[in-house]
């Protein structure tokens, strides 16, 4: 069901950026993975868009949890891959969030947390 749920918020993510309502005017979506050159593993990133100095980060999750701070951490070290000047992070559950998720989202600013119930909407 992940790749399906990867799908589905890639999907959310254009029907944002046609509504104007993206973070990111990002000209293509896909899956990134590669090879950290500091700790030389793969590294993968569910979801990623670019546009010139922008990129959107995204992390989707399709478990009965709730989506905890280390989803976000882990998301957000991975981005440091790349030299954008402004970055983004969607990080999408099933479920929802921990509380320690949700505020460090709130304290970075430059996160939005999307449960599959508000893409229903």
């Amino acid at each position: 069901m992940g790749g399906v749920f990867e799908e589905i918020c890639k999907q959310y993510l254009w029907r944002l950026l046609l509504d104007g309502k993206c973070a990111v005017d990002f000209c293509d979506l896909g899956r990134w993975w590669g090879t950290n050159p500091k700790t030389r593993t793969q590294e993968e990133i569910d979801i990623m868009g670019t546009d010139r100095d922008s990129a959107l980060f995204a992390e989707c999750k399709w478990t009965n949890e709730k989506v905890d701070l280390s989803v976000l951490e882990t998301l957000v070290e991975r981005s440091n891959l790349f030299h954008y000047k402004q970055k983004h992070f969607y990080l999408f559950a099933k479920t929802d969030f921990t509380k320690g998720c949700m505020d460090k989202a709130a304290e970075l600013g430059n996160v939005t947390l999307v449960a599959y119930s508000d893409m229903l909407k």
